[in-house]
């Protein structure tokens, strides 16, 4: 093992390896702190998220109470096609 190092600083995380001439392996890893948040950074997330909610909880809201008025109107198509038709459904047994 030789006495020899060589400092190598990684392009995307910026971590700073020292590493052994001789055989390649690391000696010391330094990672560089990460910078936290900042509290109105956190603050003004939390806020979207729930603004984003509660658009979405006012959207589910309205889709169900339409959802009645809907259903209705399809059942009561549906029931106009049936008294204007005057053949009887078919049976399953005349399949066979």
């Amino acid at each position: 093992m030789s006495d020899e190092t060589h400092e190598v600083t990684c392009p995307c995380c910026h971590t700073k390896l020292t590493l052994d001439a001789g055989d390649g392996t690391i000696l010391l890893e330094e990672r560089p702190k990460r910078r936290g948040k900042e509290w109105d950074e956190v603050v003004e997330a939390g806020a979207a998220k729930q603004a984003a909610a509660e658009s979405r909880f006012q959207q589910n809201i309205e889709r169900e109470r339409n959802a009645d008025e809907i259903l209705e109107k399809k059942f009561r198509e549906a029931l106009k096609r049936t008294d204007k038709s005057d053949t009887p459904p078919p049976r399953i047994f005349d399949f066979d």
